[in-house]
């Protein structure tokens, strides 16, 4: 076992992506988040780690940096050969979120996608089983700013319903907003957000930025429904 790895006993946990062990340090699980505690899906996300961790012996391999602000250890935990990190995401308990080593993105991405599809926990709407990011274009040619159309993401609609996008929000990882207007997306159909300004069709929107929006060197799209839910979370 490597200097970056080691093996303890999990007391008890705190919410649904933080435990503790019994030498009192706590673990916060990398490349993921649960819903906070007084989100409705907090509670149902607590138990799962509890079920998961509570009482066993776990492999600690972890991130750089090794500690959050917190002082909260960041690792990825494994219970034999559950990676406790995905099982909890593949469970609908919680989001893939930046930083992720390469070695575990496609895992975790994997098991977002067979949550989401399933419609598990935090996946229970229509419209999170049916969206997906069809593309990002992040990188543009020349000065960003005088080429803001040329940042971009797709949005496509895989079900067999139509969404209706009125009034949710796309965010980036910094938390920039917009606001979608009144936007059906048809089933089978896609459509592109471009970062500058322009006139909104069934085929495009525009954000009508003045800077660019989605980072060349990776980003998260998160999509939120009218009511503020998660519908969707793409790393990239």
């Amino acid at each position: 076992m490597s200097a970056a790895e080691e093996t303890a006993v999990v007391s008890k946990v705190i919410d649904g992506d933080t435990c503790q062990l019994e030498d009192g340090r706590r673990i916060r699980y990398l490349g993921i988040e649960a819903p906070e505690e007084q989100d409705r899906y907090g509670e149902p996300a607590t138990q799962a780690n509890h079920l998961l961790v509570t009482g066993k012996s776990i492999r600690i391999e972890f991130g750089k940096p090794r500690e959050d602000r917190d002082g909260r250890l960041l690792a990825y935990v494994f219970i034999e050969k559950v990676f406790v990190n995905a099982e909890l995401v593949r469970q609908g308990h919680a989001h893939v979120r930046r930083p992720v080593d390469v070695a575990y993105r496609s895992a975790l991405m994997q098991a977002q996608d067979e949550a989401r599809l399933a419609g598990r926990g935090i996946w229970d709407s229509i419209g999170a089983r049916q969206l997906r990011i069809a593309w990002v274009q992040a990188k543009v040619e020349g000065p960003a700013k005088r080429n803001l159309n040329d940042e971009y993401i797709t949005i496509e609609n895989q079900g067999n319903q139509p969404v209706d996008l009125t009034g949710w929000k796309i965010l980036d990882e910094a938390g920039n907003p917009y606001l979608v207007p009144k936007f059906t997306l048809e089933p089978k159909r896609k459509f592109t957000l471009r970062t500058g300004s322009g006139k909104n069709t069934e085929q495009e929107l525009f954000w009508g930025s003045r800077t660019p929006i989605w980072n060349d060197n990776g980003d998260t799209i998160f999509i939120r429904d009218a009511e503020g839910k998660l519908v969707l979370s793409h790393i990239y």
